[in-house]
């Protein structure tokens, strides 16, 4: 066991070695770190002024309607959390050539998303989890976090949805896809989402993905070259 993981940790070291003496990953690198960053920035802002903003009603939901508010807030936040937490781990420690792609790609992921925000005024649904229980928003984590009108489409559906395109394991994307539909059922429980922005987040996101791929596809295969190693090499 001590040996595989000397051997994980050589192999780790050797890719981010080449990768990152290669100018055009920096730079892919970087532009993408800052692309994911300025994404969720607007995602906040966006969200913020919807909530400031606009006074809306709710509306109905055929799904929600016959579906009683729980109280899985444990599993929204940190569930969520660690969940991705998981995903930038594989990226960083398992398939590093593609960081700078699912950067990007999350980084676009934010930006659409926050156009959508914007273009779509719906009050909550009714039961949300934070109607029936309010002291539930003086937590910390809800009070900084947690938004009334960021509601098309679930970022906590499409954001694991978006891991189970980006990578071929077979595990990680099952881990990925089932995470997603989890997700899809905790937001439908807490009535913190319309069924509209659960489902129409896995249509999307595949559209953002397939569109980010396109665009950088030539990069991808190009990182992959940097740390492909024959198998001669290997025995060698």
């Amino acid at each position: 066991m001590i040996k595989t993981f000397l051997e994980l940790r050589r192999n780790l070291n050797r890719k981010w070695g080449v990768l990152v003496k290669d100018k055009k990953f920096l730079i892919a690198l970087i532009f993408g770190t800052f692309l994911m960053f300025a994404g969720q920035s607007v995602v906040c802002r966006v969200a913020e002024y919807n909530d400031q903003m606009f006074k809306v009603v709710s509306v109905g939901d055929l799904i929600l309607d016959y579906i009683p508010t729980v109280d899985v807030s444990f599993f929204y936040t940190w569930g969520m959390s660690i969940m991705m937490i998981i995903v930038a781990f594989y990226t960083v420690f398992v398939r590093p050539e593609l960081a700078p792609w699912v950067l990007k790609t999350y980084g676009l992921f934010a930006f659409v998303r926050a156009g959508f925000i914007l273009l779509t005024h719906l009050g909550p649904p009714e039961g949300l989890i934070f109607f029936e229980n309010p002291e539930m928003v003086e937590n910390p984590v809800f009070e900084k976090f947690f938004y009334m009108n960021d509601l098309f489409f679930s970022g906590h559906v499409g954001n694991l949805f978006l891991g189970y395109l980006l990578f071929r394991n077979f595990k990680f994307r099952w881990f990925c896809l089932i995470g997603s539909i989890l997700m899809g059922i905790t937001v439908l429980l807490m009535h913190v989402h319309y069924s509209i922005d659960v489902f129409g987040a896995y249509f999307i996101t595949y559209g953002i993905y397939a569109f980010s791929n396109r665009i950088f596809h030539g990069f991808n295969e190009r990182f992959k070259k940097l740390i492909f190693v024959p198998e001669e090499e290997k025995k060698a």
